[in-house]
């Protein structure tokens, strides 16, 4: 098949140096759409370039790539949340979602920041615009509530030591601590290593 009209045109706007050519062009090769072939390794190029330019949705897709491991790019959450840091910070909602999540979350190569976090969530959940909006008021829910009982909007305490379980009082802090089920004690001396 060849090439739509849209996708040559697409193409010279790219050739260019239109960042939003560049990300429309690497879309129709992620998809293979508008007669172009399906192409990871050169979506991802084309992503970069206009990630590289400032394009916020190309940001927020390149970061998706490292997220996943896709089109040539290597997995990589570090990555990842720089460039969805850089989309989040341009207003994108899905980003602010995905880095926020991150962040608070301490996911595998970043280093948990629950306040950075609650802030990108809080921004996404603000627009109101699309799922990762209503995911990131669900998850700023779920992030209020404490670990052990989990009563919501009372005022917590923060483990000491990881800093990263939230409790309603100590008596509930002590019990997580203990738990037979899901002790905090191994869990809180694995983070700290």
């Amino acid at each position: 098949m060849a090439p739509s009209e849209l996708a040559k045109q697409t193409r010279r706007d790219a050739e260019g140096g239109s960042a939003a050519a560049q990300t429309q062009l690497g879309w129709c090769h992620l998809f293979g759409e508008e007669g172009l072939e399906q192409n990871d390794v050169q979506a991802a190029a084309l992503i970069r370039s206009a990630a590289e330019l400032g394009d916020a949705v190309a940001q927020g897709g390149l970061a998706s790539f490292y997220s996943h491991g896709r089109g040539g790019v290597e997995h990589n959450n570090a990555q990842a949340a720089v460039w969805f840091s850089k989309a989040a910070d341009q207003g994108d909602a899905d980003s602010q979602f995905f880095v926020g999540q991150m962040y608070a979350r301490g996911e595998v190569g970043v280093k948990k920041d629950l306040p950075l976090g609650k802030r990108y969530l809080e921004l996404s959940a603000a627009q109101g615009c699309c799922r990762a909006s209503a995911a990131a008021a669900a998850l700023l829910k779920e992030l209020r509530k404490c670990v052990a009982c989990g009563k919501l909007d009372v005022h917590h305490m923060i483990c000491s030591r990881c800093h990263n379980r939230r409790y309603c009082n100590a008596s509930c802090q002590l019990q997580h601590w203990n738990s037979a089920t899901d002790p905090h004690k191994l869990n809180c001396v694995e983070r700290r290593e």
